[in-house]
C-alpha cells in the first residue's frame, strides 16, 4: 500500500498591523477584566465586618470520644 501525502492547506497571508492589534485588545481586555474582579473582591473584603470570635468555655462532653464505630474502626485496622 502507498502511503499518500497530503499538502498542508495554504496559508493566508497576515496583513501588515491587524494581527498585534488584535492581539494587544485581547490582552488589554483581560488585564482590564482581572483588575475590575481584584478591584470588586477587595472592595468587598474592605467593607465585609470583622467577625469577633467568642470563646466558648471547654465542656466535658467535647474531645475524643470512644465510641462504638471508633472501636469497630481500630478493630478493623488491626493486622
Amino acid at each position: 500500500m502507498k502511503k499518500t501525502v497530503s499538502n498542508p492547506p495554504p496559508v493566508a497571508p497576515a496583513s501588515s498591523g491587524a494581527q498585534p492589534k488584535r492581539r494587544q485588545l485581547v490582552v488589554g481586555a483581560g488585564v482590564a477584566a482581572g483588575a475590575a474582579i481584584a478591584a470588586s473582591a477587595l472592595r468587598q473584603h474592605a467593607e465585609a465586618p470583622v467577625a469577633v470570635a467568642k470563646a466558648e468555655p471547654a465542656s466535658a462532653s467535647s474531645g475524643y470520644r470512644l465510641t462504638d464505630h471508633v472501636r469497630r474502626y481500630y478493630e478493623t485496622t488491626r493486622t
